[in-house]
């Protein structure tokens, strides 16, 4: 009868316990197994990019991982990509949508050019003597091998230039050179005319008269050939006849 007692008592209590552990355990094995990302669906990469990007977020979490966590693995990894929408749609499938930065301006440097995007990303490298347009060309040398993809470009005259490229281009002039040959001017030079821009005077001050000016322009009121924005007010060279 003891022995029954003590069967009763331990053993069934046991059995159970094992029983509910084990039937944890395959509980806690099937939804992380579940939950796991195995499907993703990506927009606006090549097929490498794509593979390679399925191979870090493929088998993570579902459940713990978060989209900003997904974007900065995304950069980490492609710097130069724009991360639009992240959907993850349970329980195993993201739904990624990427747009890349386009060149805006391709820098010149000692054993090619460097291609920047608007925000002044470095996107493209390429060992060539042969630079597409826009091509800008600094006043110092730049070395080739100092700049790495997706490095942010540190000078501010060359972000400066950036933001007149994309001034004239969203204007419908586009831009075929910029020269800083100065530490004061940014020289563009654009189908319709040239333009002196300063880099000391500013930036906002500059795209408002720049505006201005090109309003004329299109009403036919007036004929540039050369604009200088580095005096108090912009001096404007017509053309000659």
């Amino acid at each position: 009868m003891l022995h029954k007692h003590l069967f009763k008592k331990y053993f069934i209590p046991s059995v159970l316990f094992l029983a509910g552990a084990l039937l944890g355990g395959f509980l806690l094995f099937y939804i992380d197994t579940t939950f796991r990302i195995s499907k993703i669906e990506m927009s606006g990469v090549s097929l490498e990019e794509k593979n390679n990007l399925i191979y870090t977020l493929k088998g993570l979490s579902s459940l713990t991982i978060q989209q900003p966590e997904i974007k900065k693995m995304i950069n980490s990894r492609y710097p130069t990509m724009i991360v639009g929408e992240v959907a993850i749609h349970y329980p195993n499938s993201l739904i990624i949508a990427i747009e890349k930065e386009k060149p805006l301006a391709y820098l010149k440097t000692d054993k090619g050019y460097i291609a920047l995007s608007k925000s002044g990303s470095i996107i493209m490298k390429e060992r060539t003597e042969t630079i597409p347009s826009p091509s800008l060309i600094f006043y110092q040398s730049l070395s080739h091998s100092e700049y790495q993809m997706g490095h942010h470009m540190g000078f501010a005259a060359i972000n400066r230039a950036l933001i007149f490229i994309s001034l004239l281009e969203g204007e419908g002039y586009r831009v075929e050179t910029v020269a800083i040959d100065s530490v004061d001017m940014i020289a563009c030079k654009t189908k319709g005319f040239e333009i002196a821009f300063s880099q000391t005077r500013p930036v906002d001050l500059q795209i408002h008269e720049v505006r201005q000016i090109i309003r004329q322009i299109k009403v036919g009121a007036l004929q540039v050939e050369r604009l200088d924005l580095r005096f108090e007010k912009p001096v404007v060279q017509l053309p000659k006849k």
